[in-house]
């Protein structure tokens, strides 16, 4: 019986011990909620454990594409087929007028250079020619041969001769005439062939200017319909690209407009060296070849306008 006492007091005072232990927990937490409520009440944040590690400094994002949507093959199409044919008629039209005018301009500045010449020589050939000195009195014919050869056969045959009268021995005056006629005849052709070809090439200018005119005006209508926002980059890109050489072709074509009437009004018989003296090369002449020799040298275009066409070319191989 005291054993079993004991034990009963043993076992109430550890159910006292552990309600005193309780106890204060419980009251604590009676007092955290008490405080949470008035904190809320009084509109007061609690103070929150940071319990995720700094946030590390992100590095800025690159820039992101736009976004392309897939055009419609029919409009895809269409761009293509507007652009090929602007690139036909610059590759096969405009650029072989360009060409075939460089080369009439080479070709009258060699005919500018050889006239003179031949007027000097025809000039002085015909006032040693017996033909020239008399038509009436055959003695004096006769004087004039043998004051001209005096019985030497090989006058006027050394190396560099520069005889007055040598132009009679090795050149008939016939020969010195069919070949300036034959070279101002070929002058005239080049200057009508100069005009013509500025003619075509304004015609192929205008030819462009109605498919750039189409290309917008269908460019526009795809925006219209398709809306801004699903437009393509890339359709976008070709409609540029044609407008700049466009505008490239069109102060190509404005320069060269200046330059072939300066070349047409410089033709004139002064300016060629024909002269009622026959001196040939004087102040006038050389200007004239002067002036087309420039002409020439700055006919081809710079070197950003040829790569902005090749480029345009090669986006239409694509």
């Amino acid at each position: 019986n005291n054993n079993n006492n004991n034990n009963s007091n043993n076992k109430s005072q550890d159910k006292n011990s552990n309600e005193e232990a309780s106890t204060p927990q419980s009251t604590s937490s009676k007092n955290k909620k008490k405080k949470k409520k008035k904190r809320q009440s009084t509109g007061a944040t609690p103070n929150k454990v940071v319990s995720t590690p700094p946030a590390t400094i992100k590095l800025p994002s690159p820039p992101q594409q736009p976004t392309t949507t897939t055009p419609n093959p029919k409009i895809k199409k269409r761009y293509y087929q507007l652009l090929r044919s602007f690139n036909d008629k610059v590759k096969h039209t405009w650029m072989d007028i360009d060409e075939q005018l460089l080369s009439v301009l080479q070709n009258i500045l060699s005919i500018r250079g050889r006239v003179p010449h031949e007027w000097k020589v025809l000039s002085q050939a015909t006032r040693y020619h017996p033909a020239t000195v008399v038509e009436d009195s055959p003695e004096q014919g006769e004087e004039f041969d043998n004051d001209a050869y005096n019985g030497d056969d090989w006058k006027s045959y050394g190396h560099q001769e520069t005889s007055s009268q040598s132009f009679s021995h090795h050149l008939q005056i016939d020969d010195i005439q069919l070949a300036l006629s034959h070279d101002l005849e070929q002058h005239e052709k080049m200057l009508i062939g100069l005009r013509s070809l500025m003619s075509n090439m304004a015609e192929c200018h205008d030819a462009l200017g109605r498919i750039v005119d189409n290309l917008w005006q269908f460019h526009f209508e795809v925006e219209n319909n398709e809306g801004i926002m699903n437009k393509d980059e890339s359709l976008e890109h070709i409609v540029t690209c044609v407008t700049s050489l466009y505008q490239m072709l069109s102060m190509e074509l404005y320069r060269k407009q200046n330059m072939v009437p300066m070349v047409i009004d410089s033709t004139k018989d002064e300016i060629l060296g024909m002269n009622e003296l026959g001196k040939g090369h004087d102040v006038r002449t050389k200007k004239s070849q002067t002036l087309v020799r420039e002409c020439c040298k700055s006919w081809k275009r710079s070197s950003s306008d040829e790569e902005l066409l090749l480029s345009v070319m090669k986006l239409g191989e694509s």
